[in-house]
């Protein structure tokens, strides 16, 4: 696929097979934000910002070597409405190919995508100016580590989303010494209690792919369940079978995830504060 400008008239250029993961990136930042600023440089295309209220963060990391094409000789920031740039990209086929670039004015996005039948859109959107979010990444030695099917942790989270509005990570009892690899899922509300318990050391576990629990220290924290449940629907279909979580007793939980195997999205939770 041609683009409609040669590559010297843009700042930044890229090509994609498929619109997949641009659908996953758009859907997981409009779970936090309105307006996103992505950074792009040599070496690809980063992503990081807050909610608003600052529970949430989304950190994104998407190499220059995942891309069919990838063109920028130097660092730029490019701002869009994320809304805007989703409806665009859900249009698009999931075996479209796809070109993303910035002009050397900085004024716009443009976007062409092409399917196999030689059915060929254009877009053009204007750019945003918009300060972003610099935070860092939390500087968390973690103490307890959980690799589990996404599929599963849905599935938990829609168990207990229930009944409650909160979940509530329990592996203090898979202390070392016990050897008893276990965690719990529970919420409670004025409506009663919900609890899922998984349990590595059972054989059936491998076909609910709990895949790992590591406990250094036991840990036991509680947090928002709509947040994570859009993070996983954002990104779930396009991730690997897998997602690792990471927590600490009343500290900020951590999903990871890989996007078609190589596009690292973090995600960040502050804990809830109990009553």
């Amino acid at each position: 696929m041609s683009s409609s400008k040669s590559i010297s008239e843009l700042h930044f250029f890229t090509i994609t097979k498929t619109s997949e993961i641009w659908k996953s990136i758009s859907s997981a930042i409009m779970t936090i934000i309105d307006e996103a600023l992505f950074d792009a440089s040599p070496q690809g295309i980063t992503f990081r910002s807050m909610d608003p209220s600052h529970i949430a963060l989304i950190d994104i990391n998407w190499p220059s070597s995942a891309f069919e094409k990838y063109h920028c000789d130097s660092t730029i920031k490019f701002g869009v409405r994320i809304d805007e740039f989703a409806k665009i990209i859900k249009r698009v086929n999931a075996n479209d190919s796809i070109e993303i670039g910035v002009a050397l004015d900085n004024s716009s996005l443009n976007i062409k995508t092409q399917s196999d039948g030689g059915y060929l859109r254009n877009y053009k959107m204007r750019l945003i100016e918009s300060t972003g979010n610099t935070s860092p990444l939390p500087q968390i030695i973690f103490d307890s580590k959980i690799v589990i099917g996404i599929a599963t942790l849905d599935k938990i989270l829609s168990d207990v989303g229930a009944i409650s509005e909160k979940i509530t990570i329990d592996s203090s009892n898979s202390g070392i010494s016990t050897n008893k690899k276990t965690v719990i899922f529970s919420g409670d509300s004025d409506r009663g209690e919900a609890r899922v318990t998984m349990d590595a050391n059972d054989d059936k576990s491998k076909v609910e792919l709990l895949e790992e629990i590591t406990v250094k220290e036991g840990s036991k924290s509680t947090y928002n369940i709509d947040f994570i449940s859009k993070i996983i629907r954002a990104v779930g279909h396009q991730s690997s079978n897998l997602v690792t979580i990471e927590y600490s007793s009343n500290k900020p939980l951590r999903l990871e995830f890989l996007l078609s195997g190589i596009v690292k999205l973090q995600f960040y939770l502050a804990p809830r504060v109990q009553d």
